[in-house]
């Protein structure tokens, strides 16, 4: 395919190159992981502006919500602490669901039980994903030092990933 074959969209310092006539689809789903932080907002902004150039975009918002490993309690405790986590995942996720009501694009908002890393990326294969948003780091900072969720997914994924800072 020559040069003049291609459509190339400059958007914000990154350089897309488009093969083919299809101009319209830069992608078709993109997955922004969301959880309380600073970047993740600025993760799902992101993904509204890509959204914006192209009203067949979907957006596609997952919260992980990681439950303590089941320990042996007595009773219905357990029970209720996985409750209030997923209640409260769930309210976390309103957050981002105000902001995607204002654009005309279809878009989904998941909160599931597991870790951020597996759910991700079982999340962004099963649904045939285009494209990954997610903040350089999330909510904790010992995390970054154990292993950053951002970095195995930018090392794991079967999807490009686009980390906001």
């Amino acid at each position: 395919m020559k040069l003049h074959d291609r459509f190339i969209l400059i958007y914000y310092g990154y350089i897309l190159f488009i093969e083919g006539n299809d101009r319209s689809m830069l992608c078709s789903k993109i997955l922004v992981a969301y959880d309380e932080s600073e970047l993740a907002l600025k993760s799902l902004e992101k993904a509204i502006e890509l959204a914006k150039l192209d009203p067949a975009i979907e957006i596609q918002v997952l919260h992980a919500v990681t439950l303590p490993i089941k320990p042996n309690i007595y009773g219905n405790a357990f029970q209720e602490i996985e409750e209030s986590m997923l209640k409260y995942g769930k309210e976390v996720i309103k957050k981002a669901e105000a902001l995607l009501s204002e654009i005309p694009n279809a878009s989904q908002t998941f909160v599931v039980e597991g870790s951020a890393i597996t759910t991700l990326l079982e999340h962004a294969k099963s649904e045939n994903c285009d494209l990954i948003i997610m903040g350089s780091r999330g909510l904790s900072g010992f995390k970054e030092f154990l292993g950053s969720v951002s970095h195995y997914i930018v090392q794991h994924s079967p999807v490009p990933v686009l980390l906001v800072k």
